[in-house]
This record gives structure tokens, C-alpha cells and sequence, in this order.
């Protein structure tokens, strides 16, 4: 999620400062110390030369042992004099330095050992006992860094409290975008901020604007070539009906049965076209089973079974028209009206519609995708990929719902299931 990687990264930011801070302060405070312990350490060195200038109190000094430090007059060939019996001689540094002596850590330095005449004899060491002062690094080290982390983990507490606050607004927007209607596309406002989640949502909002004009402009344009051909349609299947009656003529059936395909799907087109789909049904009780018996007579060969109530509370002229949808994409798949089946039943508390062909099934992809507007597989006969989505619009607009079990080689049974009238009125 964004607020949790946007609060990480706050943390991680803070908690990057405050060990750079505290780095800077370690070594800032090691250096003064490094500089007042050498200084404090040359004093001594000045201090220890000066009394040995005085013969009277350069021979009391030389015999009292050192409390503090660690003193050494170290002759010319590196022996220890002073104090007798030293193990070894210190370090011989010109400048203050830390270093390692028995395992201890001491800050040593040096001056020139010169008698009272002027001779050179040696050199004067000094080294003290700096295990306390470094200690106090550590310590300081450990707690600045302690506090680092702490500091980091309460920001990361308080960054995703904030955040969270702050993204909340986002996080509604990019659920609503996210559960779009590509058909309908609408926005719930969910802030009037003029940041950047504010920004955010008027663009999309601008967007879904302009998707909206495009939609109306197409719907009014299909609207128009719908209705264009709806009326000479009307016309030539009504003709084509009236040849049909009189003359079997194979040649007169298919132009009657290609007029009717033509016409239903211009009807179709205007639904869709005028978003009819969309708009309040008018309801009432309709045999499921009279549908069907009406759809399938305008396709001689289709056989229609009935068993019990059937009725259901819906639109008869929507619920006619999913009806011979079905009806009609299983004579195209088939290739024949006597290799399709309608099956009204009643299960109590809904009514179930089976349409069965016996056509060449469907593969998992055209399975999936059957009721997806204007999909349409290559090789069906016929088809413009609208009858199926309407078919799937009208019966989820009555309470119900279409599914459709198939597999290639043993033809398609599409599933209506609608609240039966009895459930609808609460029998």
C-alpha cells in the first residue's frame, strides 16, 4: 500500500538523518575530547620538565611514584630509568596519541630528557589511562543511536497515522475507479480538497465527462441508423411472412428467416441505442412458459417443455426479447431449429429457463467471454456479439441470472434463473 511505503520511507529517511546526526556527534565529541585530554596531557609533560629544572624539587618528584599517569625517563638506548623496574618503556610519541599498552588504552606523549648542563639524556613519557573517556564514547554512541531508532519507530507510527488520514480520500477514489461501470461510468466526489487527491479526481472527472459525451454521441448515432433500418426491416419481413405462407419455397423461408435475424438485431441495437436497458421495468406476472411457446413458434423445430408454475414478475416484452435471444443463438450455433430445446420448470421459489443446441459448444475463452458485448467467435454462424450481453442486461434488471455450461463438441446450455412470482410476493 502506498501509506505504508510512504511511512517506511519517512522512517527510514528520519532514522538515516538521526544516525548521521549522531555520527557527526560521536565524532565531534571524540575529537574535543582527543584535544582536551592531549592538551591536559602536554600540560603535564611542561609541568614535569619544569620541576626537573629545579635540582631541590627535580630530586623530591623523581622519587615520589606517579598517582595519575604513567611517568617514564627513558635514556638514549630505550632502557626504562625512572621508575625502576618498569617492564617496558612507553611509546614514544612526539604528539598526544592513543594507544594500546598492556591492553589498555592510553594517550602518550614525549619530550626531550635533558639534564640541568644542557646534556641530552633521553626522553620524557607520559601516558594516562583513557579507558573512562573512551567508555563514554560507547556510551554516548549507544544512546544516541537508541534514540535514533526510537525516534524512527515513532515517526513511523505517527507518519502512518497521517498518511492514512491524508490518502484516505485517494484510496476511496481509486476503490470507485476501480469498480467502474465501463457502461455507466459515474464518481461519487469523496473530497473537496484542492491538493493533490483533489487534482486527481478532477481530472478523472473531466475524463468520465468527456467519456460520457462520447457515449451519448454514439448511442445517438446507433439510435439513428437503428431506427433507419428498423422501419424498411419491418416491412420486408412482414412481406417475406406473407410470401412464406403461401410458398415453402426454401429460397422464401431463408430470405424470411434472414429479414427476422435483421430485424431483431436492430431491435437490439436500439435498446442498447436508447438505454433502455437502464430504465425502470414495467412489471407484471408473465408465464415464462407462454414465452417461450411464442419465441419458439416463430422458429418451427424448436421444441418447448413446461413443468409447473412458470410465472414470474417481470416485463413481457424485455423478457420476450431475452427469450428469443437465446432461441436465436442456439438455432445459429445448431444450424438448425430442431436441434434446439427450451425447458421451463419450476423450483419453487424461482423459475428456471434451459435453452440446450446441439451446435459445436464452446471453448473455455468464448465460454467466459459469451456474454461480453459485441464478442463474437469467427467460425459461428452469423452473430454480432449484442444478443447474449441484452440477454445478460434484462435478466440481472429482473433479480436473475444467465450462465452457460459448455464444452467443444457437446453443444451449449444457457440458464436463466428468475425469482418466481410466488417469492416475488412473498407466498
Amino acid at each position: 500500500m502506498l501509506r505504508i511505503r510512504l511511512s517506511l520511507l519517512l522512517a527510514a529517511a528520519l532514522l538515516l538523518t538521526l544516525l548521521g546526526f549522531a555520527g557527526l556527534a560521536v565524532t565531534v565529541f571524540a575529537r574535543i575530547q582527543d584535544r582536551d585530554l592531549g592538551q591536559l596531557l602536554q600540560r603535564e609533560l611542561v609541568r614535569v620538565r619544569t620541576l626537573l629544572a629545579d635540582e631541590a624539587v627535580g630530586a623530591q618528584f623523581l622519587n615520589s611514584p606517579g598517582q595519575v599517569m604513567t611517568l617514564q625517563f627513558v635514556t638514549r638506548g630505550g632502557a626504562v630509568a625512572i621508575p625502576a623496574g618498569s617492564p617496558s618503556p612507553l611509546p614514544l610519541e612526539q604528539s598526544p596519541t592513543i594507544v594500546q599498552v598492556d591492553s589498555r588504552p592510553m594517550m602518550v606523549a614525549s619530550i626531550p630528557w635533558v639534564s640541568n648542563g644542557g646534556t641530552a639524556l633521553g626522553t620524557v613519557r607520559l601516558g594516562m589511562d583513557v579507558s573512562s573517556a573512551l567508555a563514554a564514547r560507547r556510551t554516548l554512541r549507544r544512546s544516541l543511536v537508541t534514540a535514533g531508532v526510537l525516534i524512527a519507530l515513532a515517526g513511523l507510527l505517527a507518519g502512518l497515522l497521517v498518511l492514512g488520514r491524508t490518502l484516505r480520500p485517494l484510496a476511496r477514489l481509486a476503490e470507485q475507479a476501480d469498480a467502474l461501470d465501463p457502461s455507466r461510468p459515474r464518481l461519487t466526489p469523496v473530497t473537496g480538497r484542492s491538493d493533490e487527491v483533489g487534482k486527481v479526481q478532477e481530472a478523472l472527472q473531466r475524463a468520465l465527462r468527456a467519456i460520457r459525451q462520447r457515449q451519448q454521441a454514439e448511442r445517438d448515432a446507433l439510435a439513428e441508423v437503428s431506427h433507419e433500418l428498423a422501419a424498411p426491416l419491418s416491412v420486408v419481413a412482414g412481406r417475406l411472412d406473407v410470401l412464406a405462407a403461401r410458398d415453402s419455397d426454401p429460397q422464401v423461408l431463408a430470405a424470411r428467416d434472414a429479414a427476422r435475424e435483421l430485424l431483431y438485431t436492430s431491435q437490439d441495437l436500439l435498446t442498447l441505442a436508447r438505454g433502455e436497458l437502464e430504465r425502470p421495468l414495467e412489471l407484471e406476472a408473465t408465464d415464462l412458459a407462454d414465452v417461450a411457446q411464442r419465441v419458439a413458434a416463430e422458429y418451427p423445430g424448436v421444441e418447448v417443455e413446461s413443468e409447473g408454475d412458470a410465472r414470474v414478475l417481470g416485463s413481457p416484452r424485455r423478457l420476450t426479447q431475452a427469450v428469443r435471444n437465446l432461441v436465436r443463438n442456439g438455432v445459429q450455433a445448431a444450424g438448425r431449429p430442431d436441434a434446439v430445446t427450451v425447458r421451463v420448470g419450476d423450483e419453487g421459489r424461482r423459475v428456471r429457463l434451459v435453452v440446450r443446441d446441439e451446435g459445436p459448444g464452446l471453448d473455455d475463452e468464448a465460454r467466459e467471454r459469451a456474454f461480453d458485448r459485441y464478442y463474437t467467435r469467427r467460425s459461428a454462424a452469423g452473430g454480432s456479439g449484442i444478443g447474449l450481453s441484452v440477454v445478460r442486461d434484462i435478466v440481472e434488471a429482473h433479480g436473475g441470472s444467465v450462465t452457460v455450461a459448455s464444452s467443444p463438441g457437446t453443444g451449449s446450455a444457457f440458464t436463466v434463473l428468475l425469482p418466481s412470482l410466488r417469492a416475488e410476493i412473498g407466498q
